[in-house]
């Protein structure tokens, strides 16, 4: 008898689990993957291969490297790189690895230079990664400068947010992928936006445990109350079942009167862009969009953008990074408090860490095997699941 559960997992584990008679053949239902691929550090190993090296990564904001020589610091797929603006008009990364004896070129995690310059023996570069001077051996005395510039790291700028991928070929543009929500990132000049606010967890769980808790609402209502003030669950559920593919497009959907997602409703800062030209902003303004599995998520709203990234650091742990920027003309104090725009998202990440961590616990257990997936509230997770299985089995 065959399997009608979704291919969410491969196949086979359904037919094995069916003879075993733990799922019935009369339903149909996808199941997160089977417990080894949350627990085993051999399939850890080639995710970095497959899939965190692969995919378009958030990074940072244009607004981090304003003038020529600013850079500063990421680490994607235990890679440490390197985001400088290399002119008025180009922004680049490359491999944080002096061509030399390997050792990193920037420790500070951002500043302004004229060169890259190594450490340890002083080889230099310029903002363009071209080896510019090696003490001791002048160009083309025991080599060839030319065959030695950093390594560059695939770099997109979408709209002011900076994108990085690892890969020898990078993925297809931002620009067509999410060109649905063009339109409204230029209504709120995306470009124009300073950080003022970030806040990092590391949390014991497996990167995956993460991503699905993300991907669902089914939990919020008893675990964001937070939150749920702002937002419209059932709009969500509505909303996160149209996340089926990795390049997905969505707001979160806010509740009836409610401006922003803020503690009241109400806004934490100025209206953004060309909101401000409005005489009132309106109701239940949001877009943004997000890449899966690895999660790169933007949020925006009326009056501030929230953005999260997940950075795996082993089997069992997770980096999870949030960022919140407001106008770039927005006063500190007088058009917005720093706290008050972190507000909800600081809390429901808590929130979450602790849960992530929970489940977790029990994925870990050797009874631990999969159960059904709740169609009409988890549905974007078989999608996101099928993508990160497509990655996995790639070429």
């Amino acid at each position: 008898m065959s399997s009608t559960v979704q291919a969410a997992v491969p196949v086979q584990v359904h037919r094995t689990r069916l003879v075993s008679g733990v799922i019935r053949s009369d339903l149909n239902y996808s199941t997160i993957l089977p417990r080894d691929y949350y627990v085993d550090e051999k399939i850890f190993e080639k995710e970095f291969e497959k899939v965190f090296s692969t995919q378009w990564t958030y990074v940072g904001h244009v607004s981090q490297v304003a003038r020529v020589g600013d850079y500063f610091l990421d680490n994607i797929a235990g890679e440490s790189i390197v985001v400088v603006r290399e002119s008025a008009d180009r922004i680049s990364a490359f491999h944080n690895v002096c061509r030399h004896r390997g050792h990193h070129l920037c420790s500070s995690e951002s500043g302004n230079v004229r060169r890259l310059t190594c450490p340890y023996h002083f080889w230099s570069y310029g903002l363009d990664g071209n080896l510019l001077n090696v003490p001791g051996s002048k160009d083309g005395a025991n080599f060839d400068y030319n065959d030695w510039p950093l390594k560059r790291v695939n770099l997109e700028v979408f709209h002011g947010f900076i994108f990085a991928c690892l890969s020898e070929q990078p993925p297809a543009s931002l620009v067509e992928k999410f060109s649905a929500v063009s339109a409204d990132l230029e209504t709120v000049k995306t470009e124009s936006l300073k950080e003022v606010g970030r806040e990092s967890y590391e949390i014991h769980a497996n990167w995956k445990t993460l991503l699905e808790n993300y991907l669902e609402c089914y939990h919020c209502q008893g675990s964001h109350p937070t939150l749920c003030q702002s937002m419209d669950l059932q709009a969500m559920f509505r909303g996160t079942d149209e996340w089926q593919e990795p390049y997905f497009t969505g707001k979160v959907p806010l509740r009836p009167g409610v401006k922003t997602v803020s503690m009241d409703g109400q806004l934490v800062s100025k209206p953004l862009g060309d909101l401000q030209k409005l005489d009132e902003v309106p109701e239940g303004f949001g877009t943004g969009f997000g890449i899966v599995p690895l999660l790169s998520r933007v949020l925006i709203h009326a009056d501030h953008v929230v953005v999260h990234a997940m950075r795996p650091l082993d089997v069992g742990r997770v980096k999870w990074e949030t960022r919140w920027y407001v106008g770039s003309d927005a006063v500190e104090g007088t058009d917005y408090r720093a706290a008050n725009v972190a507000a909800v998202w600081s809390a429901t990440n808590k929130e979450d860490a602790a849960l992530c961590q929970g489940a977790y616990n029990g994925v870990r257990s050797r009874s631990f095997t999969p159960g059904p997936v709740d169609d009409s509230r988890e549905s974007a997770i078989p999608a996101a699941l099928r993508a990160y299985l497509e990655l996995m089995q790639a070429d």
